[in-house]
């Protein structure tokens, strides 16, 4: 299974971030791709804020 993020995805995430990197290296997001019966479910958490962000094979 290849596990991507698509550069319309990239696009979503950048309209959807607003905040500013808490620490040197500017990382501060987590992808987490869930591979389920129905597709696959990519989730994306801000690590400063704590907000999710959900891609699905459907969208």
């Amino acid at each position: 299974m290849i596990f991507e993020i698509t550069d319309d995805m990239i696009e979503q995430i950048k309209n959807w971030d607003s905040c500013k990197p808490i620490d040197v290296s500017g990382a501060k997001f987590s992808y987490i791709f869930i591979p389920t019966a129905i597709g696959l479910v990519i989730q994306v958490e801000c690590d400063v804020c704590k907000r999710k962000l959900k891609f699905c094979d459907d969208d």
